[in-house]
């Protein structure tokens, strides 16, 4: 009985890991024939050579098979995501064309996409799995008319329904993409043309072949261009910096092919090429810093806000900086003409001794901060609440806001108060950041010698701050649930 178990949970992980990577069904005859023809060799010295083989010959997985084991699999994490979902006492949702966890429903719309349809589409998969609609406290959106219509936007219709107050929020990550394409007309251009030039090299197979032909006699660092997306915008980023690489291997190449871009030898259009290379550079290390798993809302707003982290993201973004007028480090950089948080466009001004537009790059930072700081505009109003699981012990009642959480209120300031003030509950609370200070210190110091595999092994914050809160009494029940929510 044990035997036979053994090889349906063997059946279950092949299954899994087809499913992990997208591939058919079919492929698991396939990996069942690679894993028999290896274990004839591999086990070739063993005694029980063929009681190995025939537990393999035994395993199932044909392409119904394969495909049985993954429907289940799903079934069961759903099963297990509603349970969940019914068992807290608030929750949030994202609303997104592309939601990549937690997900509870992938919702195809038929016909059109407008916020009663939305709206609709979203209720009935909610209410499906028997799950209240008013524990619902925040909604993140991609900011799109039908999500945010005053009347007619998936969100106020959702709010009717819910008849309490929500948190709503346009998806940091979406809105710094948005802040990001906020690049003047004419750089917009210089990304059109590199676009256009590789397209030119690598739509032709002929061209393209004999390209790569060029880079390997001119002992180039790399050995193609890379192509851009326009729906994953910020490989944009990495086009550029390819592209800056190779840009005199390309020029010798269009040269030899009689092919003649005049931009390339104009020295503004380069200033401009290579301002957008150093930029998109800044925004990919943001964009990547605010996918990193385990954040928190807090820390998110806290690392893309505050200046204390403009060392390593990008700095005009700091829209807490006070006062409004103070210039970000970018732009001082450029009013020193120092260039040191340029490197490509430094590099081209050593190299060629040119005179740098000093006057349009940096108002160019400027008007990008502005977007910055006009987008993230409802993060910063939510500060104090989104920061009360952290600063717990600094948190005042006036400065939250309690609308969406169904808190008595006259309650939660008389736990807070006797928290703040008993040192059995308090000191958890200071012991939790030092440990944050100890996990932000561990970041930096495995970023800086670049071992990016270790920064997975470390704890997550949002785990340190379960954990705290987990550790506290029920008895501040309106404490943990605000917390919680």
């Amino acid at each position: 009985m044990q035997s036979s178990n053994n090889v349906n949970i063997a059946s279950f992980v092949v299954s899994q890991e087809i499913a992990k990577r997208g591939k058919p069904y079919t492929d698991g005859e396939y990996i069942k024939s690679c894993f028999i023809n290896a274990s004839e060799e591999l086990f070739r010295d063993f005694n029980n050579k063929a009681d190995i083989l025939k537990k393999i010959k035994e395993l199932p997985l044909s392409a119904k098979t394969v495909k049985d084991r993954t429907v289940k699999m799903s079934s069961n994490i759903t099963d297990q995501q509603v349970e969940d979902l019914n068992l807290v006492s608030a929750l949030s949702i994202a609303v997104d064309e592309s939601c990549p966890k937690e997900l509870l429903g992938l919702l195809p719309l038929k016909g059109q996409t407008c916020g009663e349809d939305i709206a609709n589409a979203v209720i009935e998969c909610i209410e499906k799995h028997h799950i209240p609609l008013d524990k619902i406290v925040s909604i993140s959106t991609d900011g799109a008319k039908s999500m945010t219509g005053v009347r007619n936007g998936f969100v106020a219709i959702l709010k009717e329904k819910i008849n309490h107050e929500i948190l709503t929020y346009h998806c940091i990550i979406h809105q710094e993409a948005l802040c990001a394409q906020t690049f003047p007309e004419e750089i917009c251009k210089v990304m059109e043309l590199v676009i256009n030039i590789i397209n030119s090299i690598i739509a032709k197979a002929l061209n393209h072949h004999q390209f790569k032909e060029f880079l390997v006699e001119m002992e180039s660092e790399y050995a193609d261009l890379l192509l851009h997306n326009k729906v994953r915008w910020l490989s944009r980023g990495n086009v550029l910096k390819r592209f800056a690489s190779l840009l005199t291997e390309i020029k010798a190449f269009l040269l030899e092919k009689g092919v003649h871009y005049p931009e390339l030898m104009n020295h503004q259009w380069i200033q401009k090429f290579y301002f957008m290379v150093d930029v998109t550079s800044h925004l990919n290390q943001l964009n990547r810093k605010l996918q990193e798993k385990g954040n928190t809302i807090f820390s998110i707003c806290k690392s893309t806000i505050q200046p204390a982290f403009q060392w390593c993201l990008f700095n005009f973004a700091a829209i807490l900086v006070p006062p409004r007028h103070k210039l970000s480090p970018f732009a001082q950089d450029f009013e020193r003409e120092t260039l040191i948080h340029f490197p490509s466009l430094l590099k081209h001004r050593q190299e060629n001794n040119s005179d740098i537009d000093i006057c349009y790059f940096k108002t160019t930072l400027l008007n990008m901060r502005e977007a910055f700081l006009n987008r993230f505009q409802e993060f910063r109003n939510s500060k104090a609440t989104l920061a009360f699981v952290k600063k717990t012990l600094n948190a005042t009642v006036t400065e939250l806001n309690f609308s969406p959480f169904n808190i008595d209120i006259g309650n939660f300031e008389m736990q807070l108060l006797y928290l703040q003030n008993k040192e059995l509950w308090s000191s958890k609370f200071e012991r939790h950041s030092a440990d944050i200070e100890i996990l932000e210190k561990n970041k930096c110091e495995l970023s800086s010698q670049h071992k990016w595999s270790a920064l997975k092994d470390l704890e997550k914050e949002d785990m340190l701050i379960f954990n705290t809160w987990n550790s506290i009494p029920d008895s501040y029940n309106q404490l943990k649930k605000t917390s919680v929510c």
